[in-house]
């Protein structure tokens, strides 16, 4: 019917004007031309499989490529026979369907067509998700770019599980993918469980695109992986069409964030950055003033609890704080030991029914779980403990503990008497680096000379204590609370005397109590909504300092008075903006990381860091070396590469 060819070639022109106006080339591409400097390895017929529509890109060599747009519409007159051959077979597909497989060569993951151009046409012109195809591989010339690295490891993906489409750009994922499936890159997938993900990501690839993904800039391959996190395999591929776009339209908000060039907005300054007009401050002002009728509810849901943990037991000081400096405005509980996906869905799911407001979790290892709350919960407010976790629908909040501990580095230098200071530092997460390396450029400050010996808690079977002792350190800097399992244990800055008795120095001091307040005062004015608006598209995170006063640091009593009033003057310093650890010029192991007189780091730079001060003797610990805590930390937020195999495994089974 030629009525069908002037209606696509319509949409040609149209398609072709666009392109020509943004500058793009506006016709199919040739993989000859592709190819015509790198090269290629060799081809591999795959054979005949039905492929997706939206994969194909161009054809094979350069022929007759002006007869299409670049969506493969036509653009030749009505009057030729290309476009009677196009209209007789657009009624053939009507009556017969298209029957003969056109003949393609996919290059990386993309298809160029050798014969069957206008059987494409028809095929989108009438909306075929998917056509017949005798497909070659054309294997691309080795290199060692992250691309290539990709797409041999699509490859091995492809060899156990034949799906097409699934596009990622980031090294790993085709292993997380197959370890959310449950199974390997090294085993052939069952068929039934090739077809559920190929009707799956289909699915959730055209909702993707409906909602126009294609405008946020990551991959639908990418967001498909971010899906699949939150919701877990089982659910997200089972469910149907709609129930996937559904799930799809609860976390857009977290794939514009992960798509973000800034996906973390770092509030600094309790209260900040609002500039809300006055009539919402009267608001604000309005509910202060006017007696509060309900109570804010708030659930703090720890991994472990006070009796094992020393952060938990901080964390637990700080609810009851609360509770004292709101009294009857708010009403707390608790939940300990919920590290398994269930007894964690147990409190949230009992937190909601008793109308909790507000939940808290206090690790980065709950990110996921608190995730998948907010997501399942819309109207529940959610918060992790954590820094630089991207997130929109949970917020995140930390204190600038690195500014305590340039404090120490200053205490723990003016009292060595050998130029020799020690750190034992957690894990390798984001903030971590920064603490170690505030605390070795505070040392440095007060003696040039100063060496830190770094230590890590994190490894496996060794002994830091002794490593240490053999380095003659005597003054420590170690784990921020007590361990209540071993209360006896140093913790904090301690010395080691010469019989090796332990003195206690200092300590970084928390007041969680009054960060909740504040928290639940930003949610009782309004200012929690207004930032979340301010800022949306970007996952925020309350990362609080000296100056908001819910941390600072404890000197011992026995400490000389001198070191006393010195780490007082540089607490002045910071306090007043004068100091930073961060600005000036900044030497690692390995050379300057930017010269005299530059300004401070970025926050995500801080929060990221991962290399270490000119004056620190060690390193970061590598995966092999870890325990299975750290690395289940590590996995979630950490600065150090890991193998992908065996993070995404470890990713999916929590």
């Amino acid at each position: 019917m030629i009525e069908d060819y002037r209606k696509a070639r319509k949409i040609g022109a149209k398609q072709v004007q666009e392109d020509v106006s943004a500058g793009r080339y506006p016709y199919p591409v040739a993989l000859s031309d592709i190819l015509k400097d790198g090269g290629y390895q060799g081809e591999v017929p795959l054979g005949v499989m039905d492929i997706d529509m939206g994969l194909i890109a161009g054809t094979r060599t350069r022929g007759r490529q002006n007869s299409f747009s670049r969506g493969f519409m036509p653009l030749l007159e009505e009057g030729s026979e290309f476009a009677a051959k196009w209209s007789a077979l657009a009624d053939s597909q009507r009556d017969e369907g298209i029957r003969e497989p056109i003949i393609v060569y996919e290059y990386l993951q993309r298809f160029y067509v050798q014969e069957g151009n206008k059987r494409v046409s028809v095929a989108r012109f009438v909306g075929m998700p998917t056509i017949a195809a005798n497909v070659t591989r054309v294997l691309p010339m080795p290199a060692d770019t992250k691309e290539m690295r990709v797409y041999r490891e699509f490859l091995r993906f492809f060899a156990v599980c034949p799906v097409y489409g699934i596009v990622f750009s980031e090294e790993g994922s085709y292993e997380r993918l197959a370890a959310f499936a449950g199974f390997d890159l090294e085993t052939p997938w069952p068929e039934d469980a090739v077809r559920a993900l190929r009707s799956a990501y289909g699915s959730f690839a055209e909702a993707f695109g409906r909602r126009g993904g294609g405008s946020l800039g990551i991959a639908a391959g990418d967001a498909f992986l971010t899906y699949l996190k939150l919701y877990g395999y089982e659910l997200a591929v089972c469910g149907s069409p709609t129930e996937i776009s559904e799930r799809l339209s609860r976390i857009w908000g977290e794939l514009r964030v992960a798509a973000s060039r800034e996906p973390i907005a770092y509030l600094e300054t309790p209260g900040a950055p609002s500039r809300a007009k006055l009539i919402p401050d009267l608001k604000g002002l309005a509910k202060k003033v006017l007696p509060v009728t309900k109570p804010l509810r708030i659930a703090f849901v720890y991994e472990r609890g006070p009796a094992t943990s020393g952060w938990a037991a901080a964390h637990e000081r700080g609810r009851r704080d609360l509770e004292e400096l709101c009294g009857e405005t708010v009403e707390t509980r608790a939940f300990y030991d919920r590290r398994s996906d269930e007894a964690f869905d147990r409190a949230v799911e009992e937190a909601v029914a008793g109308g909790d407001d507000l939940v808290v979790t206090n690790v980065p290892t709950q990110m996921r779980q608190a995730l998948r709350a907010a997501l399942a919960h819309p109207g529940l407010k959610v918060m992790n403990c954590s820094v630089s976790l991207s997130h929109s629908a949970v917020r995140t909040f930390a204190t600038k503990t690195y500014e305590v501990k340039f404090l120490l580095g200053v205490l723990a230098a003016s009292l060595s008497d050998n130029h020799r200071v020690g750190y034992v530092a957690d894990s390798p997460v984001f903030g971590t680096v920064a603490g170690i390396n505030a605390f070795a450029i505070g040392a440095q400050t007060v003696d040039p000379h100063s060496t830190v010996y770094l230590k890590w808690y994190a490894s496996k079977d060794y002994d830091w204590r002794r490593e240490l002792a053999e380095s003659e350190v005597r003054i420590v800097c170690a784990r921020d609370v007590p361990d209540p399992a071993d209360p006896s244990q140093p913790w904090g800055l301690y010395l080691v005397e010469h019989d090796g008795t332990h003195v206690h120095l200092a300590e970084p001091v928390w007041e969680w109590g009054r960060f909740y307040q504040r928290i639940v005062q930003s949610i009782r004015d309004d200012s929690w909504r207004r930032e979340g608006d301010e800022l949306r598209g970007r996952a925020l995170n309350y990362w609080w300092g000296l100056t908001s006063g819910v941390m600072d640091v404890r000197v011992d009593a026995a400490v000389p008075a001198r070191q006393r009033a010195l780490v007082e003057l540089f607490r002045q310093g910071l306090l007043g903006g004068q100091l930073h650890p961060f600005s000036g010029e900044l030497k690692s192991q390995r050379g300057l990381v930017q010269p005299e007189g530059s300004g401070r780091l970025a926050s995500d730079a801080i929060a990221r860091m991962a290399w270490l001060n000119e004056n620190v003797v060690g390193r970061l610990p590598v995966e092999r070396e870890l325990s299975e805590r750290a690395l289940d930390e590590v996995t979630v937020s950490g600065v150090i590469p890991l193998d992908p195999t065996a993070a995404a495994r470890r990713e999916a089974k929590r």
